[in-house]
């Protein structure tokens, strides 16, 4: 006997009697005969060597090797059928799968409207959030397809990039702090900077940004997602430095916050969108205008609508 020698429909009628509590319950569901019913339960036993159902009771009642099978069939089959599905998907140039990372001011801002415009790119679809090192650990491990991150890209030959967005830093401060920002000293001063995590890419920027100006603030909040930092400004806690994109993620806190352009030396960042060379390259072209389009037509409204002074500071696309 071969390793491998099960067949799936003699399969997958031996799993329809146990559920029907019998052969001529299993012939009407399946709208065959009794007899080939009997014959395909017949074939497995002969093909495995073994006895599955004992006859000598009535109903027939399933033998220990009968049980196991059972129970192992039905997660067999439905592999079967979704394998079998995933490949008619791919024969008409769906994706079966598709594994993006993301930083999560994109992923809530663009993230729908990319995903509802490329739906039918793939029959199943998984995106990430998290760091950016992990996403390009993901990438290289074929974990992921696809990366929309911030920052450099490693250099590497393997991966491809674009520029899908570049972005101002600029302030957030809670709307009832009615001041007049000078520089960020006085800001420091009068209020504690809420801080994005030192874990996260944008965190390391700012933190870079105020030590090159030896602005020494006190740690004392500091949170991994935009929308929890902004939060802790609207209500008061303290200012930030953040970013527009980051501010729109966070829109429910924005009748709360006042931005307002940083003091001193500008600094940016950039919002890449990354893949394995000479794979998806009609979806990466896809990936880019769909978010220029967004960006365009549906983010930058809303931006314009709390910091009208910002939007010629925003970059869409390539360079």
């Amino acid at each position: 006997m071969s390793d491998f020698d099960l067949d799936l429909r003699a399969l997958d009628i031996f799993v329809t009697v146990v559920e029907t509590g019998g052969m001529t319950a299993a012939a009407q569901h399946k709208e065959i005969s009794q007899s080939a019913v009997s014959q395909a339960v017949g074939a497995l036993e002969k093909k495995m060597a073994v006895q599955l159902m004992d006859r000598s009771v009535r109903p027939p009642a399933l033998t220990p090797a009968g049980r196991t099978l059972f129970e192992r069939a039905k997660s067999l089959l439905d592999t079967a059928r979704e394998t079998s599905f995933l490949v008619r998907a791919y024969q008409q140039r769906s994706l079966p799968r598709l594994n993006v990372g993301m930083v999560d001011s994109y992923g809530t801002t663009v993230g729908p409207h990319l995903v509802s415009g490329l739906m039918d790119e793939a029959v199943e679809w998984s995106v990430w959030s998290g760091l950016t090192k992990l996403h390009f650990k993901r990438l290289f491990t074929r974990e992921v397809d696809v990366v929309i991150t911030e920052g450099s890209i490693p250099t590497d030959e393997r991966i491809i990039s674009h520029r899908l967005l570049q972005e101002p830093f600029v302030l957030a401060l809670p709307a009832d702090y009615r001041k007049p920002v000078q520089s960020l000293n006085q800001l420091n001063q009068d209020l504690p900077l809420v801080r994005y995590s030192s874990r996260s890419l944008t965190g390391m920027n700012i933190e870079n940004h105020l030590r090159s100006l030896d602005i020494i603030a006190r740690r004392r909040f500091e949170f991994d997602t935009a929308d929890t930092t902004l939060a802790m400004v609207a209500v008061g806690i303290g200012w930030a430095i953040t970013t527009p994109l980051c501010l729109l993620q966070a829109r429910t806190h924005l009748q709360s916050i006042r931005c307002e352009p940083l003091p001193g030396p500008a600094f940016s960042r950039s919002l890449m969108l990354a893949t394995r060379r000479h794979e998806l390259e009609s979806l990466q072209k896809m990936i880019s205008d769909i978010s220029r389009d967004t960006l365009t037509q549906k983010c930058m409204p809303e931006i314009a609508a709390f910091a009208p002074w910002v939007t010629d500071m925003i970059e869409i696309g390539e360079k």
